[in-house]
């Protein structure tokens, strides 16, 4: 197709209309990161199209879908040249909101609009046009006398009596008969053969009116006056655009406040976006969600079967009322009739994508909520300090929930210095918290004992040579796995059998293993306490959801004593009989050059310390530290958030950082050393001088290489009010990159390795 953009030629109106189509293929013009993919097409005569439709196009010699933006009769291809609409989705035109809310995020992020469009545009068969299938219905009228009719078949027919025809397979599955007894029945003429869409064509209205009724026969939330005053407040908001930041303690019930916003926008027949941080870990949250409703949500996430995806964004882009729970992801859906946006734990850092389109899902689904103009809400414990100065500006909602739900009481914090209770060599479980330990099994209390390191070792050293195994493709080191004997590198995830022989010096027997894992420590609890039940909470050892939630049962049933697990654990959990949680090297995560170490570590702290005492019994936190008077543990200890918010937000001003300015990443990476190295050592020549702008670089990554890759990075910082993304885009246009070079850009990046 010719479609080059140095084509001038202008026509009279061709005798057919035109197209825009944007197509889903991620397509970056020469110099530029942020190409529309839009090409225009000729529109058959039988075809409708409208600002929204999926078509399917060709493209580059392959069949693809895109999104019609604009149809009219001008182009500046010449019109024999163009190619025609292949054909229109009968899926419902993507709405205006949406194509908007895809535009702005290919804007920010500076990725690609056909890569924006392909995450929306991700359920291929949704878009396709339904095959009709074969159904089965009862013959009408009903010439036989069913009492002579056999069990199977008297079956069937009292089963057609209360039911549309449906495919012979569910008809089999739904009676328990077998397929020769139906097409025996067709045969006889007692049933008939119909050829029907296989969507269900529930109607928007009959949608409504099921939800609603099971809201009504559902559990009634049994809310605290606390709980009913927050409630209140973010319900008398009205529809339309804004932001409340619903900010409660561990433990104060704050999902069940935003249930009633939830509750109020599908009663009024809209559609609900909750956004949880890991969709794995969400058993406990949807059987909540169930009770409270009376019905189950639309959970999405990239394991479910194609089948719901396909239900799921059908009905999502047609209209129909409901709620989607889901991971970033969800964000892309095409929501035509959004009502409210919740984001819980809005703190995370999981919400932020690092690959391909780079995102931060809390800053988009505040996009979204916009572009909707629907309330959003974001729910936590811990606000992130862009979120906790935005409601110190005002420009956020601020609605509080200060104490625990029921009669439970906040946990008491206690610091374990290791300076003066240092445990035995080998060893990582102090005296102090030994004995803590000992007093609580006894009791028939939980202790949680939580170390953020997957594995048994994170160090694996010759004894002989001095050389650390390290991945031979990345700048890392490679971290032993005792239960399944490896040695993995958790930055390209490649594996090799643990084998105690150096890779250096080939000297057997020489290996020393230097440091804690969460196995490591799970083999001095089974050594400490052999009669005690024990489980380990690790991406590693859980790796399904269907495990998760049988371990997490098993947890809330009281059947683990003792439970060891990593930042998974931290995750909204709620075990009545835990009352002990203790972090085993609470130093971890404080240091390393991270502009957010200290406020994620006070975040995950504070996380991991909530789970303990949420019933009747009061719980008790040990943070075990070589570093007790640490602004972060010492703010922990005397649970004064506020007071560490001040001291960090002073920090973050003082160095003109974020969320005072902005900071965008740019790493440029490549298989060639060399060739990496002189093309960004041109670039920084041509750095763009603004005043109030500061370019970093080149400088390479911390973690240098990865799968192969050399890395190398720039770092601009910039007042907010700047446009960041202009400059890094006339500035990246200046120089040809060559093709052996990849360049990824991180707005407001949140790793810095």
């Amino acid at each position: 197709m010719a479609m080059s953009p140095d084509t001038s030629i202008k026509n009279t109106p061709p005798p057919s209309l035109i197209a825009k189509v944007r197509v889903s293929v991620p397509i970056s013009m020469p110099n530029t990161q942020n190409a529309k993919s839009e090409f225009d097409y000729v529109v058959g005569s039988t075809l409708k199209l409208e600002r929204g439709c999926v078509v399917e196009v060709s493209f580059a010699n392959r069949i693809i879908w895109g999104v019609v933006y604009e149809c009219n009769y001008e182009t500046e291809i010449e019109h024999s040249k163009l190619k025609p609409i292949l054909s229109v989705s009968n899926a419902s035109p993507i709405n205006n909101a949406t194509l908007e809310f895809l535009n702005q995020v290919s804007e920010w992020t500076m990725a690609p609009f056909g890569q924006i469009l392909r995450m929306m545009l991700c359920v291929p068969n949704a878009l396709k046009s339904d095959v009709p299938v074969m159904c089965y219905g009862l013959s009408s009228p009903a010439q036989f006398n069913v009492e002579q009719l056999s069990a199977s078949r008297q079956k069937i027919i009292a089963w057609c009596q209360h039911n549309p025809p449906v495919p012979a397979n569910i008809l089999v599955s739904e009676t328990g008969v077998s397929y020769s007894t139906v097409l025996a029945m067709v045969k006889a003429g007692q049933l008939k053969k119909i050829e029907a869409s296989p969507r269900q064509n529930r109607d928007i209205k009959t949608t409504l009116s099921s939800l609603t009724s099971a809201i009504r026969s559902a559990s009634t939330l049994n809310l605290s006056p606390e709980q009913i005053h927050a409630a209140q407040k973010i319900n008398e908001t009205e529809n339309g655009f804004s932001v409340a930041l619903l900010d409660g303690v561990t433990g104060s019930g704050k999902t069940e406040v935003y249930f009633e916003l939830v509750k109020k926008q599908i009663l009024q027949g809209r559609q609900c976006l909750i956004l949880l941080p890991e969709i794995v870990l969400a058993t406990s949250w949807v059987n909540r969600f169930k009770k409270w409703f009376g019905f189950m949500p639309n959970i999405w996430h990239s394991g479910i079967s194609a089948g719901k995806k396909k239900r799921i964004w059908r009905e999502i882009n047609d209209g129909h009322p409901g709620v989607v729970v889901g991971a970033r992801s969800a964000l892309f859906l095409p929501f035509s009739n959004l009502g409210a946006i919740i984001v819980d734990e809005e703190h995370e850092a999981g919400y932020k994508q690092e690959e391909q389109v780079i995102y931060h899902a809390r800053d988009m689904a505040i996009l979204r909520a916009k572009h909707a103009d629907c309330s959003i809400v974001l729910a936590t414990a811990t606000p992130s300090l862009e979120s906790w100065i935005n409601v110190r500006k005002g420009r956020y909602q601020h609605i509080i929930l200060a104490n625990r739900y029921g009669v439970a009481t906040m946990p008491d914090i206690q610091t374990i210095d290791l300076r003066k209770f240092k445990p035995a060599f080998g060893k990582w479980i102090s005296e102090p918290l030994l004995s803590d330990m000992q007093h609580r099994l006894k009791s028939d209390q939980q202790i949680l004992l939580y170390l953020n390191r997957r594995g048994y070792a994170p160090l694996a050293v010759c004894s002989e040579c001095g050389v650390k195994q390290s991945c031979h493709q990345c700048d890392s080191l490679l971290v032993t796995h005792r239960l399944s004997n490896q040695l993995r590198c958790h930055q390209c995830g490649i594996a090799r059998p643990f084998q105690n022989r150096c890779q250096s010096c080939w000297q057997t027997n020489s290996i020393q293993l230097v440091g804690p894992g969460v196995e490591r420590l799970a083999e001095e609890v089974y050594q400490l306490f052999p009669e005690a039940s024990v489980t380990i909470l690790s991406s590693d050892t859980l790796t399904n959801p269907a495990q998760m939630a049988l371990t997490i049962k098993s947890i809330e049933e009281g059947e683990v004593d003792i439970i060891i697990g990593t930042q998974m654990v931290a995750k909204g959990h709620h075990f009545p009989k835990l009352t002990c949680v203790a972090v085993i090297d609470g130093d971890l995560g404080l240091s390393g050059g991270d502009l957010r170490a200290s406020e994620r570590t006070y975040q995950l702290l504070t996380q991991v310390a909530g789970r303990s005492g949420r019933e009747k019994q009061t719980g008790t936190v040990f943070i075990q530290t070589a570093e007790p008077t640490h602004p972060v543990l010492q703010a922990l200890k005397s649970q004064n958030r506020d007071a560490y918010f001040e001291l960090e937000m002073e920090m973050r001003r003082s160095a003109d950082m974020p969320p005072y300015k902005r900071l965008a990443a740019i790493i440029y990476s490549s298989l060639n050393e060399l060739a990496l190295a002189d093309y960004v050592k041109t670039l920084a020549s041509h750095k763009p001088q603004f005043e109030d702008v500061q370019i970093f670089g080149p400088a390479s990554a911390p973690i240098y290489q990865i799968k192969g890759r050399y890395r190398v990075r720039f770092l601009i910082n910039a007042p907010k009010q700047v446009n960041i993304q202009k400059i890094i885009k006339s500035w990246n246009a200046s120089i040809t990159m060559p093709s052996t070079i990849r360049r990824q850009i991180d707005i407001d990046p949140y790793n810095f390795m």
